[in-house]
């Protein structure tokens, strides 16, 4: 086989497709993973929580429909243990708080953490929030998981303070737009010749990623 193949990875932290879907890119990873490298990106879709339930698409079924509709797509997935009532109980503001978290993690590693601890902070940030019900937003909670998974909590603190994090949520999100990303969580391949977004079958992903490996390409033109 050829050079590891890159590919991007978006998603939300408060997406719950993104959390059921984690077992379909840990599986193509376990599998491929020797021939991949990932690219984790942020798709900011929550900017706005409280607009969301006030004036936006969850205002018609309220907090009991985002609860209700959680917890169904969670089951769906095989994920029996999220209850939805993170939407009750500890109500995010904003999805760039966290966001910005994480891709202040993300520079660390790009300064020599170790590779792992970025997608796992990504990952447990996330099961946070849908298992743990805990406010992902506020910082004491990001400092928590951070600590917990041995990431420098003065170095967070100051990407977070300096709005460097910011500023890259921002970048993620221009390139988002740029890309024309219809939501979380979505896969990237070949500079945005090929995407799979949303809900699809393991088989799906797990034959892209291999012919594309394989050398196989799209078949986009460059014209």
């Amino acid at each position: 086989m050829p050079a590891r193949l890159k590919f991007s990875y978006w998603s939300d932290p408060l997406c719950i497709w993104a959390l059921v879907a984690q077992a379909k890119l840990d599986r193509v990873l376990g599998e491929l993973g020797e021939h991949v490298r990932v690219d984790y990106r942020i798709v900011p879709v929550f900017g706005s929580v409280p607009w969301r339930f006030a004036q936006g698409p969850w205002a018609k079924e309220g907090v009991d429909g985002r609860v209700e509709a959680t917890r169904r797509i969670a089951e769906q997935g095989g994920r029996h243990d999220v209850s939805g009532e993170c939407w009750r109980r500890a109500t995010p503001s904003s999805s760039w708080a966290p966001a910005a978290a994480i891709k202040a993690v993300f520079a660390l590693v790009a300064e020599g953490l170790d590779e792992e601890v970025g997608p796992l902070y990504q990952r447990v940030l996330r099961e946070r929030f849908f298992v743990g019900e805990r406010d992902i937003a506020l910082r004491g909670v990001q400092l928590e998981v951070a600590e917990e998974l041995g990431v420098p909590r003065g170095a967070l603190e100051r990407r977070l303070d300096d709005g460097t994090a910011l500023a890259a949520v921002c970048e993620d999100h221009a390139e988002k737009e740029r890309l024309r990303l219809q939501g979380s969580p979505t896969y990237v391949f070949d500079g945005g010749r090929a995407m799979l977004y949303g809900n699809f079958d393991y088989g799906i992903l797990r034959s892209t990623v291999e012919e594309l490996v394989r050398g196989a390409g799209p078949g986009g033109s460059a014209c």
